[in-house]
C-alpha cells in the first residue's frame, strides 16, 4: 500500500524564510550598533544559533607547534661536533678557488698603492719559505744548476722599511710633541714598532694569506717582517714619501685610541717634576690637599693640587692623599709636556702630507736636566 505524502505548505515554506532573515538583519543590526545593552547582546548570541551562528574571526592565532624529534637531533649533532673538536685551520691556498697571482695582485689596488710584480713576490717571500723549498729539492734529488730557484727572500726590504718607518715616526712624533723627552719619544716609538703592531696591521691588510713560510699559521715575526717589507718595496717602486705616507695611514693611527702618557711610565714624577721647575727657575712644587670627601670610609676621595711660586699646576684625585699626590704629579707632567687628553688630535692621513718634518731633530733629554749646574748646586 502506497502512502501519499503531504505536500508541503508553501505559506510555511514561505513563513519560515521570512522568520529567517528577519532573526539575521535583528542580529546585524545588534551588532552594528554602538550602545548595544548586555540582554540584547547575550540574545543575540544566545538565541538561534543553528540559524545564524558567529563568523569567527579571520586572524591567525600562533602556536607552539615543532618537531618533537628536532631537539635530540641538534643536540646530539652538537655533542658530536664537541667531540670532534674544533675544525683545524686550514690555508687559503687550499680552497679551489684560489689564484695566488690576482692575490697579489690586488693586493696593492687594495690599498690604492702601486706595486711591480717583482717587487710583491720578494715582499711575500720570507727566508723560511726558500729554505724549505731547497731542502725539498733535495730530497727529490733535483739539481739547482738545471733548475734555478728563483726567490728572493724579503729581508733586505724589511730592513730598508724599518729604517724608512723609525725614522718617520721619531720625526713625526718630535713634530707632535714638542715639548716631551726624547725618552718619552723612543718609548711610543718603540710602542709602535713592535712586533705586535706590525703583526696586527698586516693582519687586517690581507697579508696572511698571500706570505710564504714555512710554518702555518704564519708566526707573528714572519707577519712583521712581511709588511716592513711592504713599505720597503713601496719606497723602491714609488719613493721614500710614499712610504712615509703608508707608515702615516697604517702604523701611526695605532695611537688614535691611546693615552701616550701611559706607554712611557715614569717611576718617580714628583722628582722629575722638582727637575723640570729648577730648570726653568720656578720655585719647587708644593702638594696642597684642596677637597676630601667620605675620608672615614671605603669611599674616602681625597684632590691634591701642586702649586709652583703660588700658582697652581695642576691637580688630580686619589683613594689617598699620597696616591693622589703621585697623580696630581703626573697631571703636572703632562700640563708641562703638553700631552694631556684635552690637545689637539695628531695630524693624520691628508693633514700630514704637507708637513715640514726636521729629521735631525731631537728633543732634550732627561738626563740633561741632571747635568745643569742649578741641578748639581741643589743637589750639593
Amino acid at each position: 500500500m502506497l502512502i501519499k505524502k503531504k505536500k508541503p505548505n508553501v505559506y510555511l515554506l514561505i513563513l519560515k524564510v521570512v522568520s529567517v532573515f528577519k532573526m539575521a538583519s535583528h542580529r546585524m543590526f545588534l551588532f552594528c550598533t554602538r550602545n548595544i545593552s548586555p540582554s540584547l547582546l547575550r540574545l543575540a548570541t544566545t538565541k538561534n544559533q543553528q540559524i545564524l551562528p558567529i563568523i569567527p574571526p579571520s586572524v591567525t592565532i600562533g602556536c607552539r607547534n615543532y618537531n618533537k624529534s628536532l631537539f635530540p637531533y641538534v643536540s646530539e649533532l652538537y655533542r658530536r661536533r664537541l667531540k670532534v673538536g674544533p675544525e683545524k685551520e686550514r690555508h687559503r691556498s687550499e680552497w679551489i678557488n684560489w689564484n695566488y697571482d690576482a692575490e697579489i695582485y690586488a693586493f696593492g689596488k687594495r690599498l690604492g698603492e702601486e706595486f711591480s710584480e717583482d717587487t710583491l713576490r720578494i715582499i711575500f717571500t720570507d727566508k723560511s719559505y726558500i729554505e724549505k723549498d731547497k731542502a725539498r729539492r733535495q730530497e727529490l734529488g733535483v739539481d739547482e744548476d738545471v733548475v734555478s730557484l728563483e726567490l728572493v727572500d724579503n729581508g733586505e726590504m724589511a730592513a730598508e722599511g724599518n729604517l724608512i718607518a723609525s725614522r718617520y715616526i721619531k720625526a713625526f712624533l718630535r713634530f707632535s710633541y714638542p715639548a716631551m723627552f726624547e725618552e718619552g719619544i723612543c718609548a711610543i716609538h718603540d710602542f709602535l714598532m713592535s712586533e705586535d703592531i706590525l703583526a696586527s696591521t698586516g693582519l687586517h691588510i690581507g697579508m696572511k694569506d698571500l706570505t710564504l713560510t714555512a710554518e702555518f699559521p704564519v708566526l707573528s715575526s714572519t707577519m712583521a717582517t712581511a709588511f716592513l717589507a711592504a713599505i720597503g718595496g713601496l719606497a723602491q717602486d714609488q719613493g721614500v714619501r710614499r712610504a712615509e705616507r703608508f707608515v702615516n695611514h697604517f702604523i701611526l693611527p695605532h695611537l688614535i685610541d691611546k693615552d701616550i702618557n701611559d706607554l712611557w711610565p715614569i717611576d718617580n714624577p714628583m722628582g722629575l717634576l722638582k727637575s723640570i721647575l729648577l730648570q726653568n727657575k720656578r720655585g719647587p712644587p708644593e702638594p696642597r690637599l684642596i677637597h676630601q670627601s667620605a675620608s672615614q670610609t671605603i669611599m674616602s676621595l681625597y684632590w691634591v693640587a701642586i702649586y709652583g711660586d703660588k700658582e697652581m699646576i695642576g691637580k688630580a684625585p686619589g683613594e689617598t692623599v699620597t696616591i693622589a699626590e703621585e697623580m696630581a704629579s703626573r697631571e703636572c707632567l703632562r700640563q708641562l709636556m703638553k700631552t694631556s687628553l684635552q690637545q689637539k688630535p695628531l695630524l693624520l692621513g691628508p693633514a700630514a702630507e704637507g708637513l715640514q718634518l726636521d729629521y735631525n731633530r731631537v728633543n732634550p733629554s732627561i738626563q740633561s736636566l741632571e747635568q745643569t749646574p742649578e741641578k748639581q748646586k741643589a743637589l750639593a
